[in-house]
């Protein structure tokens, strides 16, 4: 068994330029969830959001037990339950379930991104923001106050480069500056979200990013004080291939552990150090 320790304070991937699976996705960032299964909520019930012709979507609460629909509210704009990976691993949910950001898709046009903000018992709209220029759902504060978003100056043209930025769910502003690892903060990040886990006080939110050309990384995001770290992995090239089938998780002692399915733990990282320990490279789906 290889085993191999990274130096802590790696930095991001650094954007080159597209790649297949950039191309295979049609661009920077997971699109929404339109229709079902949506989203679990409060009260043994689900969300589904469906975007109409028109350019409206009609929003529907779903029992969980038999599959009725307890309340359908119509919303202006092409909205959609977020997705955070490729995976189709969504988030959005906050309030113990009870409050939901449904977020539209940089797919639809990139002039401006559009997040509401839904009581998920009665499906009322609670705040609508509005932001110029791409940007896509990232990470919510366990507090709901904060919401974070990958914006993506280039839009789907040119290098597939993104920036973190957070506002605020109560005023609906952008944060001033952008979220850096400061260890490296000149880097230029560039990535592929494939995978997900959070801290168990869901203070951390710890992203697998596909580098593309460059390596695969971790982006540990501080949803509580706007903070992050970027840790390398060494995987390149056709080596990340089979990043999409790995699973993330956090343990007790705060150990987050990256499994793939039929071939065994690829690292370990100690969330406290940002120590990288990698015990085997994946395997790509063409190789298995």
């Amino acid at each position: 068994m290889k085993r191999r320790t990274i130096a802590v304070g790696a930095a991001c991937a650094l954007v080159v330029g597209a790649t297949s699976l950039a191309a295979a996705a049609a661009g920077p960032a997971p699109a929404v969830m339109q229709g079902a299964p949506g989203i679990q909520v409060a009260g043994g019930a689900h969300v589904v959001a469906t975007a109409k012709a028109n350019g409206t979507t009609r929003v529907q609460l779903v029992r969980d037990r038999d599959g009725k629909v307890l309340r359908s509210r119509m919303l202006e704009g092409r909205l959609g339950v977020p997705m955070v990976t490729f995976s189709g691993l969504v988030e959005g949910t906050f309030a113990s379930g009870k409050r939901l950001v449904l977020a539209s898709s940089i797919y639809d046009g990139g002039s401006s991104t559009r997040f509401v903000t839904l009581d998920t018992r009665t499906l009322a709209t609670l705040r609508t923001i509005q932001l110029p220029g791409s940007f896509a759902f990232d990470a919510l504060s366990p507090n709901g106050r904060r919401l974070y978003v990958t914006q993506f100056p280039n839009g789907l043209n040119g290098p597939l480069r993104y920036e973190v930025r957070s506002l605020s769910l109560t005023t609906g502003r952008l944060d001033p500056g952008t979220i850096v690892d400061k260890t490296e903060p000149g880097e230029v990040m560039a990535g592929m979200p494939v995978g997900r886990a959070w801290s168990l006080d869901k203070g951390w939110a710890y992203t697998l990013y596909n580098g593309l050309e460059s390596h695969a990384f971790i982006h540990a995001l501080d949803t509580m004080n706007r903070a992050a770290r970027c840790l390398d992995l060494p995987w390149q090239g056709a080596q990340q291939d089979g990043l999409e089938r790995v699973r993330l998780a956090v343990d007790r002692a705060g150990m987050l552990t990256l499994t793939q399915p039929g071939v065994g733990v690829l690292a370990r990282i100690d969330t406290t150090t940002f120590r990288v320990d990698v015990l085997r490279d994946p395997v790509s789906p063409r190789a298995s």
